[in-house]
């Protein structure tokens, strides 16, 4: 059963997934956390479709 996760998530809950994955950049960014490359490309890659989606689900 493929199901777009988005219709499974409140704007709150999207809201506190983006909070968390800003955290999860910046202490990669600031070296306190150390991750590959592909990891850290993935989890920016989500934090900016999820924004959009914040964005869009706000208006």
């Amino acid at each position: 059963m493929k199901e777009n996760i988005l219709m499974l998530l409140t704007l709150e809950e999207i809201s506190n997934i983006t909070k968390g994955l800003k955290i999860a950049v910046d202490s990669v960014s600031q070296g306190n956390t150390k991750i590959d490359d592909e990891l850290e490309n993935n989890i920016e890659d989500v934090l900016k479709k999820l924004l959009q989606v914040e964005a869009e689900c706000s208006r």
